[in-house]
Protein backbone atom coordinates (compact mmCIF):
# COMPACT_ATOMS: atom_id res chain seq x y z
CA UNK A 1 0.00 0.00 0.00
CA UNK A 2 2.67 2.44 0.95
CA UNK A 3 4.38 1.71 -2.94
CA UNK A 4 0.99 2.74 -4.47
CA UNK A 5 1.00 5.79 -2.52
CA UNK A 6 4.03 6.81 -3.58
CA UNK A 7 3.63 5.94 -6.79
CA UNK A 8 0.67 8.07 -7.25
CA UNK A 9 2.44 11.03 -5.79
CA UNK A 10 5.58 10.67 -7.94
CA UNK A 11 2.44 10.84 -10.55
CA UNK A 12 0.79 14.23 -9.27
CA UNK A 13 4.59 15.45 -8.70
CA UNK A 14 5.23 14.89 -11.87
CA UNK A 15 2.30 16.25 -13.51
CA UNK A 16 2.73 19.29 -11.99
CA UNK A 17 6.41 20.19 -12.90
CA UNK A 18 4.92 19.50 -16.69
CA UNK A 19 1.74 21.59 -16.20
CA UNK A 20 3.95 24.48 -14.88
CA UNK A 21 6.52 24.29 -17.67
CA UNK A 22 4.36 24.42 -20.65
CA UNK A 23 1.99 26.73 -18.69
CA UNK A 24 4.18 29.44 -17.24
CA UNK A 25 4.90 31.18 -20.21
CA UNK A 26 1.85 31.66 -21.03
CA UNK A 27 0.53 32.90 -17.51
CA UNK A 28 3.77 35.30 -18.01
CA UNK A 29 2.65 36.61 -21.49
CA UNK A 30 -1.12 37.19 -20.13
CA UNK A 31 0.02 38.88 -16.64
CA UNK A 32 2.97 41.05 -18.23
CA UNK A 33 0.38 43.35 -19.98
CA UNK A 34 -2.24 43.67 -16.39
CA UNK A 35 -2.29 46.96 -15.68
CA UNK A 36 -4.18 48.50 -13.20
CA UNK A 37 -6.32 51.71 -13.09
CA UNK A 38 -8.89 54.06 -11.20
CA UNK A 39 -11.73 55.49 -12.42
CA UNK A 40 -12.36 59.34 -12.04
CA UNK A 41 -14.40 62.32 -13.07
CA UNK A 42 -14.99 62.74 -16.71
CA UNK A 43 -17.12 66.15 -17.23
CA UNK A 44 -16.28 66.27 -21.29
CA UNK A 45 -19.63 64.17 -22.47
CA UNK A 46 -18.12 63.89 -25.93
CA UNK A 47 -14.92 62.04 -25.06
CA UNK A 48 -14.43 58.66 -26.53
CA UNK A 49 -12.50 55.58 -25.42
CA UNK A 50 -8.83 56.03 -26.46
CA UNK A 51 -9.28 59.89 -26.22
CA UNK A 52 -6.27 61.97 -24.42
CA UNK A 53 -7.78 63.61 -20.78
CA UNK A 54 -6.28 66.47 -19.12
CA UNK A 55 -6.78 67.08 -15.34
CA UNK A 56 -8.63 70.44 -14.70
CA UNK A 57 -10.76 72.09 -11.66
CA UNK A 58 -13.85 70.82 -13.40
CA UNK A 59 -12.67 67.16 -14.08
CA UNK A 60 -11.08 65.02 -16.68
CA UNK A 61 -11.57 66.79 -20.21
CA UNK A 62 -10.05 66.18 -23.38
CA UNK A 63 -6.69 67.67 -24.38
CA UNK A 64 -7.02 70.53 -26.75
CA UNK A 65 -3.54 71.66 -26.94
CA UNK A 66 -0.38 70.44 -28.36
CA UNK A 67 2.11 69.51 -25.22
CA UNK A 68 -0.43 69.69 -22.60
CA UNK A 69 1.69 69.70 -19.30
CA UNK A 70 -1.41 68.20 -17.81
CA UNK A 71 -1.82 65.67 -20.04
CA UNK A 72 -2.98 62.64 -17.34
CA UNK A 73 -3.89 59.57 -19.80
CA UNK A 74 -5.99 57.81 -21.61
CA UNK A 75 -9.63 56.56 -21.06
CA UNK A 76 -10.60 53.51 -21.79
CA UNK A 77 -13.54 51.72 -21.57
CA UNK A 78 -12.97 48.04 -21.05
CA UNK A 79 -9.62 47.66 -18.69
CA UNK A 80 -8.16 45.03 -17.50
CA UNK A 81 -8.26 46.06 -13.75
CA UNK A 82 -10.16 48.61 -11.80
CA UNK A 83 -9.81 49.98 -8.44
CA UNK A 84 -13.44 51.21 -7.77
CA UNK A 85 -14.18 53.23 -4.17
CA UNK A 86 -17.64 52.80 -3.05
CA UNK A 87 -19.10 55.88 -3.92
CA UNK A 88 -16.68 57.17 -6.10
CA UNK A 89 -18.63 57.85 -9.88
CA UNK A 90 -16.31 57.68 -12.90
CA UNK A 91 -14.39 56.53 -16.03
CA UNK A 92 -11.34 53.96 -15.49
CA UNK A 93 -8.28 56.42 -17.09
CA UNK A 94 -4.82 54.56 -18.10
CA UNK A 95 -1.66 56.14 -16.73
CA UNK A 96 1.02 53.45 -17.26
CA UNK A 97 1.23 50.36 -19.00
CA UNK A 98 -0.36 50.27 -22.88
CA UNK A 99 -2.72 51.41 -23.83
CA UNK A 100 -4.56 52.02 -27.32
CA UNK A 101 -5.12 55.98 -28.42
CA UNK A 102 -6.59 57.82 -30.69
CA UNK A 103 -4.04 59.09 -32.99
CA UNK A 104 -3.33 62.07 -36.11
CA UNK A 105 -1.26 62.56 -39.12
CA UNK A 106 -1.28 66.40 -38.22
CA UNK A 107 2.30 66.40 -37.60
CA UNK A 108 3.38 64.03 -39.73
CA UNK A 109 3.23 60.05 -40.55
CA UNK A 110 4.04 58.31 -37.45
CA UNK A 111 6.42 55.50 -36.95
CA UNK A 112 7.48 53.20 -34.66
CA UNK A 113 9.32 54.46 -31.72
CA UNK A 114 8.36 58.28 -32.22
CA UNK A 115 6.79 60.11 -28.94
CA UNK A 116 3.20 60.96 -29.43
CA UNK A 117 1.76 63.97 -27.88
CA UNK A 118 -1.54 65.70 -27.15
CA UNK A 119 -2.77 68.18 -30.41
CA UNK A 120 -4.98 71.08 -30.90
CA UNK A 121 -7.91 68.27 -32.15
CA UNK A 122 -9.92 67.17 -29.37
CA UNK A 123 -8.65 64.40 -27.44
CA UNK A 124 -6.64 63.27 -30.19
CA UNK A 125 -2.31 62.88 -30.53
CA UNK A 126 0.35 63.31 -32.89
CA UNK A 127 3.94 62.83 -33.48
CA UNK A 128 5.58 65.02 -30.91
CA UNK A 129 8.33 66.71 -33.38
CA UNK A 130 10.24 69.17 -30.80
CA UNK A 131 10.73 69.38 -26.88
CA UNK A 132 7.61 69.33 -24.34
CA UNK A 133 5.09 66.78 -22.73
CA UNK A 134 4.54 63.85 -24.14
CA UNK A 135 1.83 61.21 -23.48
CA UNK A 136 4.50 57.78 -24.19
CA UNK A 137 6.26 56.19 -27.23
CA UNK A 138 4.22 54.55 -30.40
CA UNK A 139 4.36 50.68 -30.57
CA UNK A 140 3.14 50.83 -34.39
CA UNK A 141 3.04 52.79 -37.22
CA UNK A 142 0.41 55.06 -38.80
CA UNK A 143 0.74 56.75 -41.81
CA UNK A 144 -2.97 57.48 -42.82
CA UNK A 145 -2.86 54.96 -45.72
CA UNK A 146 -6.10 53.06 -47.07
CA UNK A 147 -4.34 50.02 -45.79
CA UNK A 148 -4.73 51.40 -41.88
CA UNK A 149 -8.38 52.01 -40.14
CA UNK A 150 -8.49 55.17 -40.57
CA UNK A 151 -11.04 58.29 -40.54
CA UNK A 152 -10.48 61.65 -41.52
CA UNK A 153 -11.08 64.62 -38.40
CA UNK A 154 -11.05 68.57 -38.68
CA UNK A 155 -7.85 69.89 -38.22
CA UNK A 156 -6.62 73.39 -38.25
CA UNK A 157 -5.46 73.68 -41.50
CA UNK A 158 -8.07 70.87 -43.23
CA UNK A 159 -8.52 67.49 -42.67
CA UNK A 160 -6.04 64.66 -41.34
CA UNK A 161 -6.64 61.43 -41.12
CA UNK A 162 -7.26 59.75 -37.40
CA UNK A 163 -6.73 56.37 -36.24
CA UNK A 164 -5.61 54.17 -33.08
CA UNK A 165 -2.78 52.51 -32.48
CA UNK A 166 -1.27 51.05 -28.67
CA UNK A 167 1.24 53.10 -26.83
CA UNK A 168 3.81 52.68 -24.27
CA UNK A 169 2.51 55.23 -21.88
CA UNK A 170 4.26 57.45 -20.04
CA UNK A 171 3.58 61.03 -19.82
CA UNK A 172 6.92 63.20 -19.43
CA UNK A 173 8.76 66.14 -20.61
CA UNK A 174 11.01 64.90 -23.44
CA UNK A 175 14.23 66.82 -25.13
CA UNK A 176 13.92 66.23 -29.20
CA UNK A 177 15.12 68.80 -30.69
CA UNK A 178 15.48 72.12 -28.98
CA UNK A 179 17.58 71.78 -26.01
CA UNK A 180 18.36 75.18 -25.53
CA UNK A 181 16.26 77.23 -23.30
CA UNK A 182 15.93 80.43 -25.83
CA UNK A 183 14.68 78.12 -28.79
CA UNK A 184 12.53 76.25 -26.35
CA UNK A 185 10.92 79.49 -24.84
CA UNK A 186 10.16 81.20 -28.59
CA UNK A 187 9.03 77.46 -29.83
CA UNK A 188 6.53 77.49 -26.76
CA UNK A 189 5.59 81.16 -27.65
CA UNK A 190 5.15 80.34 -31.37
CA UNK A 191 3.07 76.83 -30.57
CA UNK A 192 0.59 78.73 -28.37
CA UNK A 193 0.24 81.70 -30.51
CA UNK A 194 -0.70 79.88 -33.90
CA UNK A 195 -3.06 77.94 -31.44
CA UNK A 196 -4.61 81.03 -30.01
CA UNK A 197 -5.35 81.89 -34.10
CA UNK A 198 -8.14 79.28 -34.43
CA UNK A 199 -9.79 80.98 -31.53
CA UNK A 200 -10.64 84.47 -32.56
CA UNK A 201 -11.59 85.53 -28.81
CA UNK A 202 -8.09 84.40 -27.45
CA UNK A 203 -6.21 85.97 -30.57
CA UNK A 204 -7.60 89.26 -29.64
CA UNK A 205 -6.64 88.55 -25.91
CA UNK A 206 -3.36 88.06 -27.44
CA UNK A 207 -3.03 91.60 -29.12
CA UNK A 208 -4.09 93.06 -26.76
CA UNK A 209 -2.14 91.69 -24.33
CA UNK A 210 0.75 92.76 -27.02
CA UNK A 211 -0.55 96.29 -27.72
CA UNK A 212 -0.03 96.98 -24.06
CA UNK A 213 3.27 95.93 -23.71
CA UNK A 214 4.74 97.73 -26.48
CA UNK A 215 2.72 101.20 -24.96
CA UNK A 216 4.42 100.41 -21.85
CA UNK A 217 7.81 99.80 -24.05
CA UNK A 218 7.99 102.84 -25.85
CA UNK A 219 6.69 105.56 -23.24
CA UNK A 220 9.56 103.74 -20.84
CA UNK A 221 12.00 104.21 -24.05
CA UNK A 222 10.53 107.59 -24.76
CA UNK A 223 11.11 109.01 -21.45
CA UNK A 224 14.70 107.27 -20.60
CA UNK A 225 16.13 108.91 -24.28
CA UNK A 226 14.80 112.35 -22.85
CA UNK A 227 16.22 112.25 -19.63
CA UNK A 228 19.18 111.50 -20.27
CA UNK A 229 19.75 113.76 -23.37
CA UNK A 230 18.61 116.37 -20.81
CA UNK A 231 20.64 115.22 -18.16
CA UNK A 232 23.99 115.43 -20.22
CA UNK A 233 22.98 119.11 -21.94
CA UNK A 234 21.95 120.55 -18.18
CA UNK A 235 25.89 118.80 -16.76
CA UNK A 236 26.98 121.12 -19.86
CA UNK A 237 25.42 123.86 -19.15
CA UNK A 238 26.43 123.79 -15.66
CA UNK A 239 30.20 123.54 -16.23
CA UNK A 240 29.76 126.81 -19.17
CA UNK A 241 27.50 128.71 -16.49
CA UNK A 242 27.85 128.38 -13.14
CA UNK A 243 26.22 130.89 -12.13
CA UNK A 244 22.34 129.78 -13.36
CA UNK A 245 22.49 126.73 -11.47
CA UNK A 246 19.16 126.99 -9.73
CA UNK A 247 17.64 127.80 -13.17
CA UNK A 248 19.47 124.64 -14.45
CA UNK A 249 18.16 122.46 -11.51
CA UNK A 250 14.69 123.15 -11.37
CA UNK A 251 14.69 122.20 -15.52
CA UNK A 252 16.32 118.85 -14.20
CA UNK A 253 13.61 118.50 -11.43
CA UNK A 254 10.90 119.28 -14.53
CA UNK A 255 12.69 116.70 -16.80
CA UNK A 256 12.65 113.90 -14.07
CA UNK A 257 8.53 115.14 -13.55
CA UNK A 258 7.85 114.69 -17.49
CA UNK A 259 9.77 111.12 -17.44
CA UNK A 260 8.27 109.78 -14.20
CA UNK A 261 4.07 111.46 -15.63
CA UNK A 262 5.20 109.38 -19.32
CA UNK A 263 5.55 106.12 -17.46
CA UNK A 264 2.13 106.54 -15.75
CA UNK A 265 0.32 107.26 -18.72
CA UNK A 266 1.68 104.35 -20.25
CA UNK A 267 1.88 102.16 -17.35
CA UNK A 268 -2.48 103.84 -17.14
CA UNK A 269 -2.64 103.21 -21.23
CA UNK A 270 -1.76 99.36 -21.44
CA UNK A 271 -4.36 98.55 -18.03
CA UNK A 272 -6.94 100.47 -19.91
CA UNK A 273 -5.97 98.58 -23.20
CA UNK A 274 -6.24 94.96 -21.71
CA UNK A 275 -9.33 95.66 -20.09
CA UNK A 276 -11.30 96.77 -23.35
Amino acid sequence: MLYCLSMKLAAFLFTLLLTTYYLLPTIHAQTASLEATSVYEVSDPDALESDIMVATDKGMVRATKSYDNKMFGVLTDQPVLVYRDQGVEGQPIVRSGTGTVNVTTLSGPIKYGDYITSSPIAGKGQKASESGYILGIALAPFEGNADDTVEEVDGPAGKVASGTIPIALRVEYAELTNPRFASRLFGFVGTSFLENVNDPQKFGTVIRYIAAGLVVLLSFTFGFLTFSRSIAKSVEALGRNPLAKSTIQISMIINIGLLVVTGVIGIVASILIVKL
